[in-house]
C-alpha cells in the first residue's frame, strides 16, 4: 500500500469546507455539483462548529477538509490544530482555501499537516479543476 493510501483515510466521498463566507460556500457547492461522481458536503461558518461536529462519536471523518486561513475567533491554521487532536478527524486531505496564502505561510501551515493549497479565484472552471485535481478526477 503507497503511504498516501495510508495518509488519507477519511471518506473519500465526503468533503468538508470551513469558511465564514456564504458566498464562498456557494460557489464550491456549485464546482462540486460538476463534477463527474458525487461528493457529499458539509459546510461549517467557524471552527467551533466544526469541532463539535467532529467531536461526536458517530460522525464519518472526511476525506477532504478545506479551510479559509481568516475565521472568525479561532484562526484558520489554529482551527487544523484542533481537528487533528480528535479522533473522528481520520487524517484527511486538508486544503488551505483562502484568497492570499503568502509563502511563509505556507511553509509553516505545511510543517502542522497541510497537503495543499487553493488560492480563492473568481473562475468557478478553475475551482472545478482545483477540485477535480482534488478529489482524482484531474
Amino acid at each position: 500500500m503507497e503511504l498516501t493510501a495510508i495518509r488519507y483515510m477519511g471518506n473519500k466521498g465526503l468533503l468538508v469546507m470551513i469558511d465564514d463566507d456564504t458566498d464562498d460556500q456557494e460557489i464550491l457547492k456549485m464546482a462540486i455539483g460538476e463534477l463527474d461522481r458525487p461528493l457529499h458536503s458539509l459546510f461549517f461558518s467557524d471552527c467551533e462548529s466544526a469541532i463539535a461536529h467532529f467531536s461526536k462519536s458517530s460522525v464519518v471523518s472526511p476525506g477532504y477538509v478545506l479551510i479559509d486561513l481568516r475565521l472568525p475567533r479561532i484562526e484558520g491554521d489554529q482551527c487544523l490544530q484542533h481537528l487533528q487532536r480528535l479522533q473522528r478527524f481520520d487524517s484527511p486531505q486538508i486544503v488551505i482555501y483562502s484568497t492570499a496564502i503568502p509563502d511563509h505561510w505556507r511553509d509553516k501551515l505545511s510543517k502542522i499537516g497541510v497537503d495543499r493549497f487553493i488560492e480563492k479565484t473568481n473562475s468557478l472552471q478553475t475551482l472545478i479543476e482545483d477540485i477535480q485535481e482534488l478529489v482524482g478526477e484531474g
